[in-house]
């Protein structure tokens, strides 16, 4: 998958303070932009050419730069941010957003298959993910080893009453996930590398140790 991760071309502080708008955060639903996360694994399962071009004109084949635009139109009724923010920020949140957190995914998936060769290590259907908030399984002679929920530091610092509520359905979906399937363990990264990765290694290789005797 190509090294390329979009860059905000707007200020920080108003991405964030859009992003806190509930008025403006309901027209990223589903039924307005579509299940980003469910067209970028689907996107990564049915082709090979992994580009961020390739995704954007996936996106818009699947849903249509016209729904940004639709978007677009009604956030600026409800801001009074310049206009060239505002489409930059829809465009950010739904292309860029979605293609960087995805690509961390996977970077992060290929750097621990680098480190763990005996294994496979395979990216999770977007039902796997919705269902278990299970990004990825590893797995040693076709019999599945471990789940891994990759995040960036930032979501182990998140501490916010909404934030920690979420955390909290997290987990509650992943020990959903333990008790039907596999062990899990959470993989942290920072600038786009795995964050503390001799303690993720041990981790994986105590468990790997338990499952072998």
């Amino acid at each position: 998958m190509q090294d390329h991760y979009y860059t905000l071309s707007i200020p920080t502080s108003v991405y964030r303070k859009l992003n806190k708008r509930k008025s403006i955060n309901k027209y990223f639903k589903t039924e307005y932009v579509g299940n980003c996360m469910e067209l970028i694994t689907d996107f990564y399962k049915t082709t090979s050419d992994y580009t961020h071009k390739a995704w954007e004109d996936y996106y818009k084949e699947m849903v249509g730069f016209t729904q940004l635009e639709l978007v677009y139109e009604q956030i600026k009724e409800l801001s009074e941010q310049k206009e060239t923010y505002l489409k930059r920020y829809v465009w950010h949140r739904v292309i860029g957003q979605t293609w960087n957190g995805f690509r961390n995914e996977i970077g992060i998936i290929q750097e621990l298959q680098a480190e763990f060769k005996n294994v496979k290590i395979f990216k999770t259907s977007f039902q796997v993910d919705h269902e278990y908030c299970i990004d990825a399984e590893m797995y040693s002679n076709n019999k599945l080893l471990l789940g891994i929920q990759i995040k960036p530091i930032s979501y182990k610092l998140m501490n916010s009453p909404y934030q920690l509520k979420a955390k909290e359905n997290h987990k509650l979906k992943n020990e959903k996930y333990k008790s039907k399937y596999a062990p899990y363990i959470y993989v942290y990264h920072k600038n786009h590398k795995i964050y503390q990765k001799s303690d993720i290694v041990n981790q994986i290789n105590t468990i790997f140790h338990l499952n072998t005797y």
